[in-house]
């Protein structure tokens, strides 16, 4: 009913990955606003901006390197030659983007958008120096299809540039779903597998109940790095939760006057 929508949220993610056991911590704030275009709204503009502190960390004691490893088997009685200096790298981040978005019918809709994070150029330490982040671009894609009532396929791709650094995902979905009417949902589950370029297949879950969901995904690595991290994965986990929904009114018999033009 409202063509024009503003929405705030604020977003705190926790990772720890690879042999230095390498830690980010993120707290991000932002800020959005949709606009609805057209008769029947089947058209939307969106723009979006954050901010947020980052906070990265090594620990060099639980560094297994490649040096470790002889004939494929890793020996931590091996010394490590690599000097490291302890680091830790604290910065304030920022970044833009915009979407649009097209809904054909009630079912179906499909989408399009692009961000820029690292737009203050931040600065991070580095063992015994600083290194600037250049400008990271993102471009993504997701769509919503309608398989039956109850079930429906949602592909999406994602591309990212930083320099001479690339990434691109992509892979779908399947979403099975219980509705109680045309406005609310009882419940939805469904996973599917993804493939980033080079690197790993990612196989996802997640299940919505009410106002809360559960996400899990496992990546299988399968790129083809030295045997240190050749077929080694990742477990993640994300929990979400809307704190207030906006409830629909009750509506009446009398018909639309979108329907009658």
């Amino acid at each position: 009913r409202r063509q024009t929508l503003v929405g705030a949220g604020i977003s705190f993610n926790g990772d720890k990955a690879g042999d230095l056991n390498y830690t980010s911590l993120q707290a991000i704030g932002s800020l959005s606003l949709i606009r609805y275009i057209g008769q029947r709204n089947r058209h939307k503009v969106g723009i979006g901006l954050y901010g947020g502190i980052i906070n990265n960390a090594y620990n060099h004691y639980a560094a297994r390197l490649d040096e470790q490893f002889q004939h494929g088997y890793y020996d931590p009685t091996i010394p490590i030659h690599d000097i490291f200096d302890v680091t830790k790298q604290l910065y304030f981040d920022l970044g833009v983007g915009a979407l649009w978005s097209f809904s054909p019918n009630k079912t179906d809709s499909y989408q399009i958008g692009a961000s820029v994070s690292h737009l203050n150029l931040p600065k991070e330490a580095f063992s015994q120096g600083f290194n600037q982040l250049p400008m990271r671009w993102t471009l993504h894609g997701l769509g919503h299809i309608s398989l039956s009532r109850s079930l429906a396929l949602e592909p999406s791709l994602y591309m990212s540039w930083q320099r001479r650094f690339s990434e691109y995902t992509f892979g779908t979905n399947i979403e099975y779903f219980q509705k109680k009417n045309s406005y609310t949902t009882l419940f939805s589950l469904g996973g599917g597998l993804f493939y980033r370029w080079n690197d790993a297949l990612i196989l996802d879950g997640f299940f919505d109940w009410q106002n809360f969901r559960i996400g899990l995904s496992y990546d299988i690595n399968v790129s083809r790095f030295v045997t240190a991290t050749s077929g080694r994965g990742a477990f993640e986990i994300s929990l979400t939760y809307i704190f207030r929904k906006k409830r629909v009114t009750r509506i009446g018999k009398e018909p639309c006057p979108y329907d009658l033009m």
